[in-house]
């Protein structure tokens, strides 16, 4: 499945899914609406879903103003997701681009997103979570006394994380520090 944000012409924003075929280079069928937002002419954007138990999560960026991250939850990974209004981010400036992701060997699950609202400059922002209600605001990149830190670059923008276990982590040092 391929999910993402589209419109036509000056419509609104709106998440579809699609399927793929095996080799991924090939979509199999027409996209269809994976998640409509409950407010005529609120657009969406930037849909990340994760699986925790037996729920899948949507977390998502409203284009109310500003906009602001918010879930909906569903049994199935295709549709069926049910709004929820709070706004999910610590953030009082704009952000978008949600990525999730679980602390391994853990049942923490942290929340990544771009803080675009952030002057001068954006910055990505990090809060925690066990419960999928309240969530912990952990930082920014660099920012002071934030465990957040950035090594490689100077301005983040959408970023995307995936777990890796602690085997998987140091083939990859051994790889790169070639």
């Amino acid at each position: 499945m391929v999910y993402f944000s589209t419109r036509n012409g000056k419509e609104t924003d709106h998440m579809v899914y699609a399927y793929a075929d095996d080799a991924f280079t090939t979509l199999t069928s027409e996209p269809r609406d994976l998640f409509t937002y409950p407010k005529a002419g609120i657009g969406t954007i930037d849909g990340d879903i994760t699986r925790v138990g037996d729920r899948y999560r949507l977390f998502y960026v409203a284009h109310d103003k500003p906009g602001h991250l918010r879930q909906a939850t569903s049994s199935r990974m295709d549709g069926g997701y049910v709004f929820d209004p709070a706004k999910i981010d610590p953030e009082t400036v704009g952000t978008e681009a949600p990525n999730l992701w679980r602390r391994h060997g853990t049942d923490t699950y942290v929340l990544m997103y771009d803080v675009f609202g952030a002057k001068p400059v954006n910055n990505m922002g990090f809060s925690e979570t066990e419960d999928f209600v309240h969530f912990r605001d952990i930082g920014h990149f660099n920012a002071p006394g934030s465990p957040m830190k950035a090594t490689n670059f100077t301005q983040p923008k959408h970023g995307a994380v995936i777990p890796i276990t602690p085997t998987e982590a140091e083939r990859l040092k051994r790889f790169f520090h070639k």
